[in-house]
């Protein structure tokens, strides 16, 4: 009788799991190729025959081409550097390397502009402006720092449950040099995790808005992504709305044609249902100089790529107009008064609100693949997911409102619902890599004693599920709170978020105004995250028993 009630609630499960993401994703981009169809067929000839609507293709899957081949290669490097044992402060690195996800894109992007532009921070201190960073080179610079540190997840995941630490020992034993253990022991059992991280960086960055947005378009450097953005929120011609329909499903088709394959074949090479040998990966002993000289290339990245950009932000918010020297003489918080209003503050609870919503439902609709997608009914559901964390946002964002904008058009709703479908793989990834480590025959022992399902899973599954719940709610709600692409074509009256109130500002020239309300952002993405850091590092720290409880216990024994 129990087995056939688990499986009646494993079905309906798994329809409930099914129709969300029909009405998320699948219902949406059928509707989008439909409205193409009916509505651009007449013009879609003439759509496609624009020259500058190739030049924009083209432009997108370089950018996402070369991006690739130098962010997983540097991110492969930063984490094999930091296994080494020699490496100073190794914890605080490992931390070190997620800084600039943590910084919203428009953000990043901005801040390269007033580091290294002309009138820019290295130009007014030292005489060293970078003409080309606006335009691809310096699109294409700053999505390599933002990208790196996803290659750097998937291959620290990779080396702690793929890598054999007893293989590598063995080979050194043997006589083989580290180059010879890395190229024929390390690397080919990480070429799961590498493939994958490839495929997901080539996705992410040719569905990238908020960098080509702002570095790219002023040079005349367009993508895909800035067409639609142009297309729907300031073409007047007919066509542009076909146009931007058009290239929204061709980014869709562009997506599918690289992530479907590649999740077929990677999907079983990537899971790992063994715990991490408990000696840990393989670490070089202390020697040389090799340590030092990782620590040195970690930090020349972080304060090229992160910290300079945003000392420079810094200065641009503190002084009153371009090109004036930042010295203490010049400083004025005039800036910050100017944007510290009434619409950036309601604008900023709208951006709390929503991140918080969408955070703890993707939480619990995360969970719920993760537990569905250990059974054959389910399986399916892991593959539906990914696919909508890769579908481009400003693909979504138009199906969503061709779809659902006759009645939520310009609500917080209908960015909240495009949130739900885009991110949803954020918070079912760490989760279900959380459960492929829990040991089953723990809960298998409490339904044995007696222990209903929701007892059981409060007390033994809750606590050491603990630290990807609350990671995957953080990734959520981080990467909600300055979302930029969706809300910036979704948004409308009483509706703009934030990181939208900030690409405006922008867009008007206002530099000062600008980088004050770009600091805030940031400001506002790192309270949050750095507590929650250190209560998961808490969570999956041992617990050990006080002395005197010890004492007690064996008193009492």
């Amino acid at each position: 009788m129990q087995s056939r009630v688990a499986g009646l609630g494993q079905r309906f499960g798994v329809l409930a799991v099914g129709g969300i993401v029909g009405l998320l994703v699948v219902l949406p981009v059928l509707r989008l190729g439909y409205v193409v169809w009916t509505e651009g067929a007449a013009s879609l000839d003439e759509v496609i025959a624009q020259g500058g609507l190739g030049r924009a293709v083209l432009n997108t899957v370089l950018l996402a081409g070369s991006v690739t081949v130098v962010a997983v290669p540097l991110g492969t490097l930063a984490a094999l550097g930091l296994r080494r044992a020699d490496v100073p402060a190794r914890r605080w690195w490992r931390f070190a390397m997620l800084l600039p996800v943590l910084v919203p894109q428009f953000v990043l992007g901005y801040s390269w502009t007033q580091a290294y532009g002309r009138a820019g921070f290295t130009d007014v201190a030292l005489g060293l402006p970078w003409p080309s960073v606006l335009g691809p080179w310096g699109v294409w610079a700053v999505l390599v720092v933002n990208t790196v540190p996803l290659a750097y997840l998937f291959a620290a995941i990779g080396l702690a449950t793929r890598a054999e630490p007893n293989l590598e020992r063995a080979a050194r034993a043997s006589g083989a040099r580290p180059v010879s253990v890395l190229l024929d022991v390390t690397l080919p059992l990480l070429r799961p995790s590498i493939a994958a991280a490839s495929v997901l960086t080539f996705a992410l960055t040719m569905e990238s808005f908020a960098i080509p947005q702002v570095m790219g378009t002023p040079a005349g450097f367009t993508t895909v992504t800035t067409t639609i953005y142009r297309d729907l929120s300031l073409g007047s011609d007919p066509r542009s709305f076909v146009e931007a329909l058009a290239l929204s499903l061709l980014l869709v088709a562009l997506t599918l044609l690289v992530v479907v394959p590649a999740d077929l074949w990677l999907g079983p090479r990537l899971r790992v249902t063994r715990v991490a040998d408990p000696e840990g990966a393989l670490t070089l002993n202390p020697r040389g100089q090799g340590g030092r000289w990782v620590a040195a290339g970690l930090g020349t990245y972080l304060f090229l790529g992160v910290v300079v950009p945003l000392v420079a932000l810094l200065a641009a918010s503190v002084t009153p107009a371009v090109g004036v020297s930042p010295s203490p003489r010049n400083w004025t918080l005039d800036n910050f008064r100017f944007v510290v209003n009434s619409r950036s503050i309601d604008a900023l609870g709208r951006s709390m609100t929503l991140a918080l919503m969408a955070a703890t439902l993707l939480t619990v609709l995360g969970g719920c693949v993760a537990v569905l997608e250990r059974r054959r009914a389910g399986r399916a559901m892991s593959s539906l997911v990914t696919i909508t964390l890769v579908l481009p946002g400003s693909t979504l964002a138009v199906a969503m409102l061709i779809t659902y904008g006759r009645w939520l058009g310009g609500t917080l709703t209908l960015i909240l619902l495009a949130y739900l479908a885009k991110l949803w793989a954020f918070a079912h990834r760490p989760i279900s890599g959380a459960l492929d480590r829990f040991p089953p025959e723990q809960l298998q022992a409490a339904r044995a004693s007696g222990a209903g399902p929701l007892t059981a899973v409060r007390t033994v599954a809750l606590r050491p599920l603990a630290p990807a719940l609350l990671g995957a709610w953080l990734i959520c709600f981080v990467t909600a709170l300055h979302e930029v692409t969706m809300s910036s074509l979704l948004y409308g009256p009483g509706s703009d978020t934030l990181a939208v109130v900030a690409l405006n500002t922008q867009e008007l020239g206002r530099i000062g105004p600008t980088a004050a309300l770009s600091l805030l952002l940031t400001l506002v993405m790192l309270a949050p995250a750095v507590p929650a850091w250190l209560a998961i590092r808490w969570l999956r720290t041992p617990r050990r028993l006080h002395p005197r409880r010890v004492r007690g216990a064996i008193h009492v024994g």
